[in-house]
């Protein structure tokens, strides 16, 4: 049918890029950052110059410089960061289409790049916040071009595949391997034809030149420290490392890869040369590695990435020669594999990720102005940097901290659960009330807030009243007061006594005119949220204790636009008599807050 309708490949095309892009844009906000991610994006807070003289000592630059520029021009979050990985990872399926294409033919290209979508290490690294992520792209854009150049050889092609080469040796050390996999492709099918690399390979090295001189030292060191590596038996080390390729899938994959080898070899329009060319890369090259792991230390999923592209080959090109339909129940098969979970745990060489991440994100949309944070030393929340990185994320206009809480309302103090600093934490619950917490017991955020008015107003009774919130979204309001007709007000109102109540006292909360006629009203025995269980009887309350208690008022409907007062009375509840204080009004009742009303 799509021979019948060429018109139709493009579209056709364009949603199964869709597809791809959704199998791992679904997957952005999944992973925690993890050390290494973190620390590649704070190295890139500096100038050009600046990132290229942070970058660590066993990677080149160009990943960082890329880092850095898109982080200029977007954002530092964790989801907008790991976007760069997935884009890079787009492109390189549409050059890996391309090149499968160029190889072989379109069904192939097809099977191919949905074959190297669905491994489970390629998914983890099209979205990880590091320097693998532009090899995906690179290294399809170079066995294109290399295809490219070798089957019809000019010297303006070597050009754009010499700087492409360069460019994933700038990107990272590891694509040596990729280098040596593109080589031998070229010298199984193209035979001595494979001379011609010396136009694009010297023009490769003379661009990678100063960075091969500045990472020659690092070979000897490397070589030194690989030859102390213990490497499993050969079949155990051969089934860690395909299962880390593969994921939980790793059985579906190995029916797949038998299924495709049998379509592979039965293959009459392939040549022979580029069957066996692809059953190297995938099979042979392992192998090699693994002979040589002693002197290069390149037998892991990650160093060996290159690989997987050998396999998505051997998969794609084998799957596409099969019959009709186990063909397009592959292709089905492998679209749903790109949406399985990965391993993400047993994929990160990290035992503990921070939780700074996900506390600081839930503190951005708690945290009031006036908010300080409070750090204990012995705090288990992450490196230097880590702070430095979420903080910059999560609060990009500064997050106060304090080594003394004294004289602020809202402190957010961070420690280890049992195990906090005895003198800071009795510094922090002096005079507050423990409320919202989160994070683990290592790295808990746990806000301790005083009352509005410390010094309270004592009423004659010795109930002292020490102010209101009003409350919105579970937050303390501090703007103007304004509400619509029919709208519900939540108030939380703090107390304390001095010293143990007569009697059981009511409190009252008036919404009043200017006439003095209450239009909405709260008149209760206290209701009380904190502490837990504490009684709403007065005469049972402790002095030095801070009681908190929440009402609500409901505006009438309808109602023109006007202006209300919200007032406080304290009263016994037998005769109803209120009990004077300092600054309340004739009747005996405290001016809260202003209230505005709208109303069309």
């Amino acid at each position: 049918m799509m021979r019948d309708r060429p018109l139709l490949r493009p579209v056709a095309l364009g949603v199964f890029l869709l597809l791809l892009a959704a199998s791992r844009i679904s997957r952005l906000d999944d992973l925690r950052m993890n050390q290494d991610e973190i620390w590649a994006v704070w190295q890139t807070f500096g100038t050009p110059v600046q990132i290229v003289q942070w970058t660590p000592y066993d990677w080149p630059p160009l990943y960082y410089l890329t880092l850095g520029a898109w982080r200029a021009l977007t954002d530092l979050h964790p989801v907008i960061l790991r976007y760069l990985s997935a884009l890079l990872f787009l492109l390189g399926a549409a050059f890996l289409y391309r090149a499968a294409r160029r190889l072989a033919d379109r069904r192939s290209a097809w099977l191919t790049t949905a074959a190297f979508a669905a491994l489970g290490y390629g998914i983890l690294l099209s979205i990880e916040v590091r320097g693998y992520a532009p090899l995906l792209a690179l290294l399809p854009l170079a066995l294109w071009l290399t295809l490219y150049y070798f089957d019809h050889p000019r010297w303006p092609r070597a050009i754009p595949l010499g700087l492409c080469l360069a460019a994933l040796f700038y990107t990272s050390l590891t694509s040596v391997g990729a280098l040596l996999a593109l080589g031998l492709y070229t010298f199984i099918v193209y035979g001595r034809a494979a001379w011609r690399w010396w136009l694009p390979g010297s023009l490769a090295a003379l661009v990678a030149l100063p960075e091969i001189m500045n990472k020659a030292q690092l070979v000897v060191t490397r070589t030194t420290a690989t030859t102390q590596l213990d490497t499993p038996p050969l079949p155990q080390a051969l089934y860690n490392l395909f299962w880390n390729w593969a994921g939980y899938t790793l059985p579906v994959w190995l029916i797949l890869l038998a299924a495709a080898v049998v379509g592979l070899l039965m293959a009459r329009r392939i040549k022979r040369h580029v069957k066996l060319a692809v059953l190297v890369w995938a099979f042979g090259l392992p192998l090699l590695l693994y002979a040589f792991n002693p002197l290069l230390g390149f037998f892991s999923a990650r160093y060996a990435w290159w690989v997987m592209f050998g396999l998505a080959l051997v998969t794609g090109i084998g799957l596409a020669h099969l019959p009709q339909l186990p063909r397009m129940a592959a292709g089905t098969l492998l679209l749903v594999l790109a949406f399985v979970p990965i391993p993400a745990k047993e994929y990160n060489i990290f035992e503990n990720l921070s939780e700074l991440g996900n506390n600081f994100s839930w503190l951005k949309h708690r945290l009031l102005p006036g908010d300080v944070v409070l750090a204990d030393p012995g705090n288990h929340c992450g490196r230097p940097e880590e702070w430095d990185y979420y903080a910059r994320v999560y609060f990009p206009n500064g997050l106060t901290f304090v080594s003394d809480p004294t004289g602020y309302r809202r402190v957010w103090y961070v420690l280890f659960d049992g195990q906090a600093d005895p003198e800071m934490q009795a510094a922090a619950a002096s005079g507050r009330i423990t409320r919202q917490f989160v994070g683990p017991p290592g790295c808990l955020f746990r806000l301790y807030e005083a009352p509005p008015d410390t010094g309270g107003v004592l009423f004659e009774n010795g109930m002292r009243f020490h102010g209101m919130d009003i409350i919105e979204n579970d937050l303390a309001w501090s703007g103007p007061l304004v509400r619509r007709e029919g709208e519900t007000i939540r108030l939380q109102l703090w107390w304390s006594v001095d010293a143990p109540a007569a009697q059981d006292y009511s409190i009252g909360v008036y919404a009043l005119q200017g006439d003095g006629s209450a239009v909405a009203s709260s008149d209760s025995a206290p209701r009380i949220i904190y502490p837990p269980d504490a009684p709403p009887e007065t005469s049972r309350w402790i002095p030095d204790t801070l009681y908190l208690e929440e009402r609500e008022l409901t505006l009438p409907f309808p109602t023109p636009r006007t202006t209300y007062t919200l007032m406080l009375g304290v009263y016994f509840w037998q005769d109803t008599r209120r009990f004077a204080a300092p600054g309340v009004n004739a009747d005996n009742l405290l001016p809260l807050r202003r209230l505005s009303v709208m109303s069309y």
